[in-house]
């Protein structure tokens, strides 16, 4: 509805006759307090009359009569255009209604931080466009699901009072983006969603997106502090496949994630490939969860080869999933799964007991050789588990492995995380005698600030700079920054992705301690490694 500064009622929309039983014709003209119930009126009163000196919008919810001398309960949203003396009133349902009798309708629809409906009303309203679809075809609309990129980030650094404060910014910031007549709400956490009614296509969503990026490029000011945020969106059309307002969001919402997983920063379209991509995930979870009772885990071994004269100096753990129908799965398939579940913990513990006791085997059978080492991946979740330290301790204890003959990698990615808590961590670690190398280098984590801090033996280059040394200059004077940089600090280097000679060649002149990748072996199993320990004795013997 639109109102003037008496309160009167100037124009509405069509569809108050839907939820009244009555007419333009007779609504327009009245007093907007005179069609709430009279309990109802003063309240609503005092609401209006506080527009002005700094607030522009408030929100309220009360009954508001129908034309069978019933009430139907509406949460409202009114703002003030004091340039035209106008009030711009939009009211969603509520699905309940309250007869005369009944008390005035709580505030339970609305979110006590931002003022801006919850998601309960803003489901029950998204099941009044779906019934308006299914009834014309022609009523077609859209949901946009919205979170801030990283929130928690923001919220862990500057405290949850600066988080509360940035998410009261992000509504504002959507309310003002969006039409009188389209629906805000906040969902939870840092999610937001915006129903767009009476659209055409998808193009309508994604021009509000678009709306509310360009407004996000300018920093929030909350406080003291200024901070850059973005926002990803999922958005879900209306269509046949829907019939529960749940689905919708859930649609919407999944989009969203697909948007997030994408970098941040942009929207996603929902499609129904994304939906039969998550049922597969939602079984390969499952499956997942069952692999480690039927120790359906295998470990495979690469070979870790001394650069100047390729002798055999370890192995790093490999964890394969020999799944029953599906066969050998590549970590590359699950372990980002294991990773977003906590599975990654269990598995972690298991790939790190069976690659102990291996080389402990081995030990035994090649006594006269000197000691391989064994690298295991330590995960992000893992390296911030509180259990961390004594599971380690334990199973050293437990297989009998030296801790010298241990070798654990943490990516950059996992370190930044939590830099000074794995600094702590690896310290603490490091006391044991186990060897530490920060895997992934280069990879696109700003962690020099933190190297000289951090207790390694040894950084490993990623193989994406490796393949492409020999061919590429900027490749080569990458390797060979990050070789003089480790030596500067008095640390080693292991480069993996080797598979041409060529490559080999170059690493060895740069002074590069340790290789590993196919040009010596791809990932076998236990028995196939041993095998390559028998070949690298016969050729060195006992040296």
């Amino acid at each position: 509805m639109i109102l003037d500064d008496d309160w009167v009622i100037q124009m509405m929309s069509d569809s108050w006759g839907e939820v009244l039983g009555v007419g333009q014709d007779e609504l327009r003209w009245r007093r907007f307090t005179d069609l709430l119930h009279e309990v109802d009126r003063q309240d609503v009163a005092d609401r209006l009359g506080r527009i002005g000196d700094g607030l522009s919008t408030v929100r309220f919810s009360c009954r508001i009569a129908r034309a069978d001398g019933g009430y139907v309960g509406l949460a409202w949203s009114v703002a003030h255009d004091p340039d035209h003396g106008l009030f711009y009133a939009s009211a969603h349902e509520t699905a309940i209604n309250l007869s005369e009798s009944e008390a005035r309708l709580p505030d339970v629809f609305l979110d006590g931080l931002t003022g801006l409906p919850n998601r309960g009303l803003f489901l029950d309203r998204v099941a009044h466009a779906l019934q308006r679809f299914q009834r014309k075809k022609s009523n077609q609309f859209a949901i946009i699901h919205c979170g801030v990129d990283r929130f928690s980030v923001i919220n862990h650094s500057l405290g949850n009072r600066n988080g509360d404060l940035l998410l009261i910014e992000v509504a504002n910031l959507l309310r003002r983006s969006t039409r009188p007549t389209d629906m805000v709400a906040r969902l939870g956490g840092d999610e937001f969603g915006i129903l767009l009614e009476d659209v055409n296509d998808a193009t309508s969503p994604l021009r509000v997106i678009k709306r509310v990026q360009e407004k996000f490029v300018l920093p929030f000011q909350l406080h003291e502090h200024e901070v850059f945020a973005s926002l990803s969106s999922g958005v879900a059309m209306s269509g046949e496949a829907y019939g529960e307002a749940d689905l919708m969001l859930r649609d919407a919402n999944m989009a969203m994630r697909r948007a997030k997983g994408q970098g941040g920063g942009g929207y996603v379209l929902f499609d129904r490939g994304m939906h039969e991509e998550a049922i597969r995930r939602l079984d390969l979870e499952l499956d997942l969860r069952r692999a480690l009772e039927k120790e359906q885990f295998e470990t495979y071994y690469q070979p870790i080869m001394r650069a100047r004269d390729g002798r055999l100096m370890g192995f790093e753990a490999l964890v394969r999933w020999n799944h029953p129908e599906r066969g050998l799965i590549s970590p590359v398939a699950f372990i980002p799964l294991a990773e977003e579940s906590g599975l990654i913990v269990h598995i972690g513990r298991w790939v790190l007991r069976a690659a102990c006791e291996q080389m402990r085997h081995w030990q035994q059978a090649f006594p006269r050789r000197p000691a391989l080492t064994v690298s295991v991946n330590l995960s992000a979740r893992q390296l911030l588990h509180p259990e961390i330290l004594p599971e380690i301790r334990r199973t050293l204890r437990e297989t009998g492995l030296s801790p010298r003959h241990l070798k654990l990698e943490i990516t950059e990615s996992a370190m930044m995380e939590d830099a000074d808590r794995a600094i702590e961590l690896l310290t603490v670690l490091k006391r044991t005698r186990l060897r530490l190398m920060l895997d992934d280098f280069g990879t696109g984590y700003s962690s020099l600030s933190y190297l000289h801090r951090l207790p390694i033996d040894a950084l490993k280059v990623d193989r994406s700079f490796v393949m492409n040394m020999h061919k590429e200059d900027g490749a080569r004077s990458f390797v060979e920054t990050i070789v003089s940089l480790a030596h500067a600090l008095g640390r080693e280097v292991v480069c993996e992705g080797v598979e041409l000679p060529e490559q080999e060649a170059l690493l060895r002149q740069m002074g590069v301690e340790y290789v590993q990748g196919f040009l010596y072996s791809r990932p076998v199993t236990a028995a196939q490694a041993e095998m390559i320990i028998l070949e690298d004795q016969a050729r060195f013997g006992s040296r």
